[in-house]
């Protein structure tokens, strides 16, 4: 048995920790002991580990690209918490970049750090596909959520893996910077880390250059990080989407799709 699988037995049986909360005063992040919602107040859903491999999940320690979502958690976790960064955007030029899989991989590399909760939130109104990509049925919408149809915590389920939070989504939607830019998005970010203790919040949003969704939400995240593929992104592409980013701090770019014996993904602070 891998180890990723070792952790997820551990988690069932493991007693939940107390995480911690931020309060942001004049700029200043200041951490907060608190209780988190117990996880298993969270709806448990099981994923297909068998599907895990046509979509480029990682599921097993054999596989010569995890040491590279290793890399990039440690890279990403030194920046996030050297600054108290808290909310994570994942997102691309186009689609075809790899974002998806960036994000779920990034996750579970995170999450399997102990002590490390995450939520991961599928924010692709236009095409959606943390669900599928997991193998996980008929895990509720984070659209219901936003259209008030369900709460936060009732769209929130707790996947068989090791301290990870889902909200997922298979709806398609083309109201979505309508609901990013709502008070519901608020809502999602404050209770994702003060209620439900998650660390690090990662969302994965639609290809920035394709629809104004990203836009939308981008200015309410800590921080993004931008996917780009190699023969897929042009290289005026990537320089739109890094300059419709914003104001949002861009903590780095992945080279998705390398070439081959080129493994470990490129980065660009």
């Amino acid at each position: 048995m891998d180890r990723i699988r070792e952790a997820v037995t551990r988690a069932r049986s493991a007693q939940p920790k107390a995480g911690e909360t931020i309060a942001k005063t004049g700029g200043a992040v200041r951490f907060q002991s608190s209780s988190p919602i117990d996880p298993g107040a969270f709806k448990e859903v099981r994923c297909d580990f068998e599907k895990f491999p046509a979509h480029r999940i990682i599921s097993n320690e054999q596989d010569p690209v995890l040491a590279s979502y290793r890399i990039l958690r440690t890279r990403v976790l030194q920046k996030m918490e050297a600054e108290g960064l808290k909310t994570l955007a994942i997102v691309s030029p186009n689609s075809g970049a790899g974002k998806t899989v960036t994000a779920i991989n990034l996750a579970i590399a995170i999450a399997s750090k102990s002590g490390t909760r995450v939520m991961l939130v599928d924010l692709d109104f236009y095409r959606p596909s943390i669900a599928r990509y997991l193998g996980v049925q008929d895990a509720p919408s984070i659209l219901d959520f936003f259209e008030g149809k369900m709460s936060l915590q009732d769209v929130t389920v707790r996947p068989d893996l090791p301290d990870m939070l889902l909200a997922a989504n298979e709806r398609v939607s083309r109201r979505g910077a309508g609901h990013l830019t709502s008070p519901k998005a608020d809502e999602l970010l404050d209770r994702g880390v003060k209620e439900f203790g998650a660390q690090i919040m990662i969302f994965d949003l639609s290809p920035i250059l394709g629809c104004d969704d990203s836009i939308a939400f981008l200015p309410k995240v800590d921080c993004a990080l931008m996917i780009a593929a190699s023969g897929n992104t042009r290289e005026s592409d990537l320089r739109d989407a890094m300059r419709l980013v914003g104001k949002t701090k861009l903590i780095g770019t992945v080279l998705n799709k390398a070439p081959a014996g080129s493994l470990t993904p490129t980065y660009y602070y």
